[in-house]
């Protein structure tokens, strides 16, 4: 079974219970703050609607590959692993200042368009970016109440919290280190490894095939094999979504090309160029390299050094290499062929993925 087969079906389950879940958060929460906190879940919603759904999805693969059953009390916790995603997404897009997500208005621009639409008082993109920050939080405890509420033994829930709030812990250092970076005038392959490790593989792959895992009981020890599948394989996860930032199809990401160029972004596409390119190739780019009002002409400047310098080619063979090791670790997984197979595609759709 591919990974398309085995998260098909499990993707519709779940549009089911969130079409039942996000119509009782807007009727429950009007109650409490009818002006602000309906819109917070309609913001979820919307946001929901164009993503992959892949780490829900991990949640029941992990949960499934370690004798898991009950597939139907699994899919509450695999909503709360999206809502956390969405939440965090909600949170970067603040810290990237990013405008598009899936092909629409990030939520803090959409915030900041309602302010100014209905003429209010104060700064618009302030009113934006602290909604979309509290809103973003209140998605992580709703998540952590889903989990509480799912039809699980209490050991084995409290244990599945336990390890949410650890990793997403790991994910606010990736997401500070992150920030710090950017602010320093130097930096090495391993600070950008150290990031995406924290910041995208453990949240994106590791930690949601975990929580599944705990959640048959499993202990912690025992779920460490995921970090041998998920660090390589996260990891290359972030090289192709780098490289899909600046070469990828605005239409099929429903992200701008320019965005990580503009912000300055710090990826190992960058690190990579200013390292081997042409001194002369080296002054353009750092030139550029977080430029605001960056032109068409000095884009396309900009993907030609990433290119010519080596740099792409040098990303996707390093991306290329961590499938391979994510790869050769699937039979220690799972003994179930079927779910052998989800794996084993799972990791090549990372990097043949064009959104």
């Amino acid at each position: 079974m591919n990974y398309k087969n085995y998260f098909g079906p499990y993707t519709q389950e779940q549009n089911k219970f969130l079409k039942n879940f996000f119509k009782e958060k807007v009727r429950e929460s009007r109650k409490i703050a009818p002006s602000v906190a309906p819109q917070i879940w309609q913001q979820f919603e919307r946001f929901i609607e164009g993503g992959k759904r892949m780490r829900g999805g991990l949640v029941r693969l992990g949960y499934e590959s370690f004798g898991g059953k009950k597939l139907k009390e699994i899919i509450p916790v695999s909503v709360a692993m999206e809502l956390t995603h969405i939440s965090l997404l909600m949170m970067d897009d603040i810290a990237d200042q990013d405008v598009l997500r899936h092909g629409k208005d990030t939520v803090h621009i959409s915030y900041t368009k309602f302010h100014k639409k209905n003429k209010r008082k104060g700064n618009p993109i302030r009113y934006g970016e602290s909604m979309t920050t509290f809103a973003g939080v209140t998605g992580c405890y709703e998540a952590i109440k889903l989990i509480a509420n799912a039809n699980f033994d209490p050991e084995r829930k409290t244990a599945g919290i336990a390890f949410l709030s650890n990793f997403l812990i790991n994910t606010g250092y990736g997401q500070c280190l992150d920030i710090d970076l950017a602010s320093r005038n130097s930096l090495s392959e391993k600070d950008i490894t150290t990031v995406n490790r924290l910041k995208t593989a453990w949240y994106t792959i590791v930690g949601p095939l975990s929580l599944g895992a705990v959640l048959t009981g499993a202990n912690y020890d025992n779920v460490k094999i995921f970090e041998e599948y998920g660090l390589p394989l996260g990891i290359a996860f972030q090289i192709q979504d780098d490289i899909l930032g600046m070469f990828g199809n605005e239409k099929q990401t429903g992200k701008s090309t320019a965005s990580d160029i503009k912000e300055g972004k710090n990826t190992l596409l960058y690190l990579w160029a200013v390292k081997k390119g042409t001194p002369k190739q080296v002054r353009s780019l750092k030139k550029l390299w977080g430029k605001k009002d960056i032109t068409k002409a000095e884009i396309k400047e900009v993907r030609d050094i990433i290119v010519n310098s080596g740099s792409l080619v040098y990303c996707q063979k390093k991306a290329e290499k961590l499938v391979k090791e994510a790869r050769r670790i699937v039979p220690r997984l799972t003994g179930n062929k079927s779910l052998q197979e989800v794996y084993q595609t799972l990791a090549d759709f990372v990097i043949q993925r064009e959104k």
